[in-house]
């Protein structure tokens, strides 16, 4: 069940994910995120967040945007700077 971040380190993770891919608060990513429909983005986020980080405790931040990215089409997040 869902429950918030554990640690300021996790939020801080779970904020930069959400800015970095301009994520708003609908309900689509957790189709590609294998969770169950009742999370919002926001939330859906935060929990794929979590599990990776139990998964990968020493990784970096590249990693974890990378392997974010991975979970989605290849042109889900097509951003023109």
């Amino acid at each position: 069940m869902y429950s918030y971040p554990d640690s300021n380190a996790e939020k801080k993770i779970v904020l930069m994910i959400i800015n970095d891919f301009f994520i708003q608060k609908a309900h689509e990513l957790w189709i590609f995120l294998q969770l169950d429909q009742c999370f919002n983005d926001y939330e859906a986020t935060l929990i794929w967040t979590r599990r990776y980080l139990e998964e990968h405790p020493e990784c970096e931040y590249s990693d974890i945007q990378k392997a974010f990215r991975s979970c989605f089409p290849e042109n889900f997040f097509n951003f023109d700077y």
